[in-house]
């Protein structure tokens, strides 16, 4: 990968090793099948950080299936397309503090 690789350009390869939970096929949140890795870990195989490219969901494929399976995602919490084009604009984070 270079420097000039979109983060969006990246799509996911299946991850191996015990821990590694089964790949999404979609988004848990959305349902969205275009999911990006954002992170892989030190160790090869362990976890990888992914996120949806739809409603930016980010989830690490060792969290629970309630957190990684579209079926097991709780139903309150998943959104539509139209939650999506409707939410309110999230809001700017504040600056660090500095320590004194």
């Amino acid at each position: 990968m270079t420097d000039s690789d979109s983060l969006h350009d990246r799509v996911t390869e299946p991850m191996t090793g015990p821990l590694a939970a089964p790949m999404a096929d979609c988004c848990p949140r959305c349902a969205f099948e275009a999911v990006d890795t954002l992170h892989t870990s030190p160790v090869p195989g362990v976890w990888d950080v992914l996120q949806c490219r739809r409603c930016l969901y980010t989830w690490r494929t060792t969290e629970p299936a309630r957190r990684t399976r579209r079926e097991a995602y709780p139903e309150q919490f998943r959104m539509t397309p139209q939650d999506i084009e409707n939410a309110p604009e999230v809001p700017a984070l504040p600056p660090l503090r500095t320590s004194a």
